[in-house]
């Protein structure tokens, strides 16, 4: 089992799957339909990376270092633990060379890892739909590209006891991979596998937001590259080289994420995959109804549990025999 890139979202959005699927299928489509207009998302860059005249962003010079960036993040991370319930309207647009689409839907977390993540997308003439819900004890995943349905499930705690007892935490990676955590998960991924070089303020319309920049750090460049990538060596075409978030100051809570890629002539950086959340409620009481899944009669069920407890086994197994044991 790899460990899933943080910009393919630990919110399970699988952005860059979902396109390659359904690009797959539309082969012999002559154009790939364009991301929908008026959209208005928090933060100073559309997916093409143009300014929208009705938005008025204000930057202000104060900006901090990578470890105050750090801090930041931490904050925001600490916040997160303090709601109850979240609420949201998510949009994800990506931008892959001439290949340009959105996707769009909501976003619900509970406590105790409940979570409901659904969004659809259309590209050319296939639509797309994932939905992921998480009880707290099993996490569904159910994909519809065109005719085509498939479901998943894993039953999460037991594969986090499985972790645990090889040392992970709970909260960070592995709750990413998971695609449990939500947000929280999301902001540890980040954290775990970003250098962050600065940080700064700028104000939106009006809002003050705190970002935060930086790049793949040596542990997370090796996993693209390999262990003996030079330090000046390209990442691959579909690999982000520069992360940012945007937190609005009041709350410190994570209103867009950035994934950002260098033009050919490595003079500026364009979005490349861009998630909002925009409509947000705090704390309000969400049915439990939201965290529950039927799969339908009419798909498979493929239960995938069994893959990743494999994988800590695995591990067990890779330790040198002189390794202390745990007590």
């Amino acid at each position: 089992m790899k460990t899933l890139p943080s910009f393919t979202l630990a919110l399970c959005l699988s952005a860059a799957a979902t396109w390659g699927a359904v690009q797959l299928r539309n082969v012999k489509a002559q154009e790939a339909e364009k991301p929908a207009a008026g959209a208005k998302r928090p933060g100073p860059e559309t997916a093409s990376g143009e300014k929208p005249a009705s938005e008025k962003v204000v930057l202000r010079r104060n900006e901090a270092s990578g470890a105050v960036a750090l801090i930041s993040l931490q904050e925001a991370r600490e916040r997160l633990l303090t709601y109850k319930s979240i609420q949201a309207k998510l949009t994800e647009t990506v931008a892959m060379g001439e290949r340009r689409f959105r996707m769009s839907g909501t976003y619900v977390q509970g406590t105790e890892l409940k979570i409901r993540l659904e969004y659809d997308v259309q590209v050319g003439g296939t639509a797309g739909r994932l939905l992921e819900v998480c009880d707290g004890r099993r996490l569904w995943t159910h994909q519809t590209i065109g005719t085509e349905q498939r479901v998943t499930s894993r039953d999460v705690r037991q594969i986090l006891d499985a972790a645990a007892q090889q040392g992970s935490t709970q909260d960070d990676l592995l709750t990413a991979e998971l695609g449990l955590g939500g947000i929280g998960g999301l902001l540890a991924s980040v954290q775990n596998a970003v250098q962050f070089d600065k940080q700064w303020e700028q104000d939106f319309d009006g809002v003050p937001f705190v970002v935060i920049d930086g790049t793949w750090n040596d542990s997370q460049r090796a996993k693209f590259l390999g262990p003996n990538s030079k330090p000046d060596q390209p990442l691959p075409i579909v690999v982000p080289d520069q992360i940012r978030v945007y937190f609005q100051k009041d709350v410190m809570f994570p209103r867009r994420f950035m994934y950002l890629k260098r033009t050919p002539d490595n003079r500026s950086l364009r979005p490349m995959v861009t998630i909002d959340f925009t409509d947000i409620h705090w704390n309000e009481d969400v049915a439990e109804s939201q965290f529950k899944f039927t799969p339908p009669d009419n798909v498979e069920r493929q239960d995938v549990t069994e893959a990743y407890l494999k994988h800590f086994a695995k591990d067990k197994d890779a330790k040198p025999a002189d390794a202390p044991a745990k007590k």
